[in-house]
């Protein structure tokens, strides 16, 4: 059913516009009426919502109703063609005279030779009369205008007189107009529907009231929980919560013989108005989904909780990492990320999985250097029924079908027994596993990553990991920076963790004295982002009182860090060169090469070389 009204001033309009509807393929209505009639025909169509018209019949529409009113504007075109059709006829003094809404701009119209046009824009049809009368009076001998004017003009018995018509041009661009108008309404009542239909398929019942605590809009539970004895509620609830929100807010009351829990959300659209949300939720409703939340949460490891904005970082190097992680993400490739223990292998590797395609998917982490020997490959693999001695009845999902459209994520990928990195070769080339037990092959859709803190390239050369699995894993590589590499950021995270355990008294920024600050800068952070935090935490237990350096280095237990590397064993043979080797090798069994380097004060070139 269409929602829009032409209202014609005559005839000639009527049909012009009957026209062009046919010719737009459009349903459209159209009338011939003028002021108090329009207003009435108007008034009696209730389904209209637009109405097309113009002049002082427009202006009346627009007062008098609540529809939407297109203005159906006159051209300089139709009003050259009326000069043009009474000139024909005779008329040299010609006088246009209509509402100010019509001949608006059209003084601006071009001359006409030796025709005196005289532009009159009148207020309402009062000020019409009045005008042709006192123009009658002035050797006028042609009108233009609207009904009121023609009328007006053949009483006093000028000349001549003829009405402006709207031509096609017109005509045309008021029903492009009111045809958007109406799109957008249909839009407007399509997004409410919507909307509606939002709120009343929610559990949460919800009802919206205003400073008078009268109820504008409620979805169905809202309707629900409120059926029985709305006045009660209002009566005894309302009045107060309105008056004192916070009290309120997260309380629990009793409304037909169902406990409830009850928010309310104050609404300030303006100044002027303002609107209350009740939020009421049923608490057996809660505790069910609470219940579905744990079992849910039971399955360990299957989302990622950090994001890229939770890395806390301001120095160039780690800016690096981070934005080449973010270009990882949207791959499919393995990942393999280095780093020194705690400088935040897991904490990327989840940053990197949400910000993937794979968000919304598992996030599996695998600690590979803590899973038993003897259930590494059950735990990765999955088995069925039977498979061995204690397996469920049911069989058992392995960690990488858990994963399956998602991302896995090995850390300490260096601690995998090497039969178990032959299976893992199998799943980076072919996307497939078999649990134990069983001769079916499944498919997976995964995302590798994969941690280390230790040389994969020494273990290969002393055989403990595979050289073809190690080319599967470091196709796109990550290397995270160690602390002391990045000196901007200690303070700041010291800071930034500081503030996270510290009371909320002592809200205000720490005044580290800058001896402190040097020794923390220069220290060497063996446990890297791990260690400060843990710092952090232990000094937020005595701040201020401990501020001092001996404290911080009783937190940081820097001499035994100092000391720990005193229990080399040093082998007793002739060979100096094979002497130096067999201690740097146990170094870098202990420590990364930049570790090493670090502590010797040698470049990584004299390290390779001194290993050969």
């Amino acid at each position: 059913m269409t929602s829009i009204l032409f209202i014609a001033p005559h005839e000639e309009i009527a049909a012009t516009a009957q026209m062009i509807i046919k010719k737009m393929h459009i349903d459209i209505p159209v009338i011939t009426a003028s002021n108090q009639a329009a207003v009435n025909a108007a008034i009696t169509q209730e389904q209209i919502s637009i109405i097309i018209s113009r002049g002082g019949t427009a202006r009346d529409l627009r007062q008098y109703t609540n529809k939407i009113i297109v203005e159906l504007h006159t051209s300089f075109i139709d009003i050259s063609t009326a000069i043009e059709k009474i000139a024909a006829a005779g008329s040299k003094n010609i006088a246009i005279v209509s509402t100010d809404n019509i001949l608006e701009n059209a003084s601006n119209l071009f001359n006409f030779g030796d025709i005196n046009i005289k532009f009159c824009p009148c207020k309402d049809d009062t000020h019409i009369i009045k005008k042709i009368q006192e123009l009658s009076n002035c050797n006028i001998d042609g009108i233009i205008g609207d009904i009121q004017a023609v009328k007006t003009a053949h009483n006093l018995q000028i000349k001549n007189s003829i009405y402006i018509d709207s031509g096609i041009l017109s005509i045309t661009k008021a029903l492009e107009e009111a045809l958007s108008l109406d799109a957008n309404q249909r839009n407007k009542q399509l997004r409410l529907k919507t909307m509606q239909a939002i709120i009343d398929n929610i559990d949460e019942g919800i009802i919206g009231c205003n400073q008078e605590q009268k109820i504008i809009f409620s979805n169905k539970e809202g309707q629900k929980i409120l059926s029985a004895n709305p006045a009660f509620f209002f009566d005894n609830y309302s009045k107060r919560l309105i008056k004192d929100l916070e009290e309120y807010k997260g309380k629990v009351i009793e409304l037909n013989s169902e406990k409830i829990l009850l928010d309310l959300i104050e609404l300030n659209i303006t100044n002027e108005y303002k609107n209350n949300i009740l939020i009421f939720q049923k608490v057996s409703n809660i505790e069910n989904s609470a219940r579905r939340i744990r079992t849910a949460l039971q399955q360990k490891g299957l989302y990622a909780k950090k994001k890229f904005s939770d890395i806390k970082y301001s120095s160039k190097e780690m800016a690096a990492v981070i934005t080449l992680a973010q270009r990882f993400a949207n791959s499919n490739s393995n990942i393999l990320i280095y780093g020194e223990t705690g400088t935040g292998k897991e904490g990327l590797a989840q940053s990197i999985h949400n910000s993937s395609p794979r968000r919304n998917k598992p996030f599996v982490s695998v600690n590979c250097a803590s899973l038993p020997p003897t259930l590494i490959e059950s735990e990765l693999f999955g088995y069925v029924d039977g498979a061995f001695t204690g397996a469920r009845r049911s069989g058992k999902k392995g960690l990488f079908e858990l994963a399956h459209t998602g991302t896995i994520f090995l850390d300490e990928i260096g601690d995998l027994p090497l039969d178990i990195q032959s299976r893992l070769l199998r799943v980076l080339q072919e996307r497939e596993i078999m649990r134990i037990g069983d001769d079916k092959i499944m498919p997976i859709d995964i995302r590798i990553i994969c941690a280390t803190n230790k040389n994969l390239k020494q273990l290969i050369k002393n055989g403990l990991f595979r050289q073809d699995l190690y080319y599967r894993i470091n196709v796109l590589r990550l290397s995270l920076p160690p602390l002391r590499e990045r000196q901007e950021d200690i303070m700041p995270l010291i800071y930034f963790y500081l503030h996270k355990y510290l009371p909320a008294k002592n809200s205000s920024k720490p005044n580290f004295p800058e001896n402190i600050i040097k020794y923390l800068k220069t220290y060497f952070w063996p446990g890297n982002v791990r260690e400060l935090k843990n710092m952090a935490e232990a000094l937020a237990f005595s701040y201020p009182d401990n501020l001092n350096l001996c404290a911080i280095k009783t937190i940081l237990d820097d001499t035994a860090m100092e000391s720990s590397d005193n229990n080399l064993k040093i082998p007793i043979v002739n060979d100096l060169k094979e002497m130096e080797k067999n201690i740097l090798q146990q170094l870098l069994d202990k420590y990364s090469p930049d570790e090493v380097c670090q502590m010797l004060k040698i470049s990584r070139v004299t390290l390779w070389r001194k290993c050969k």
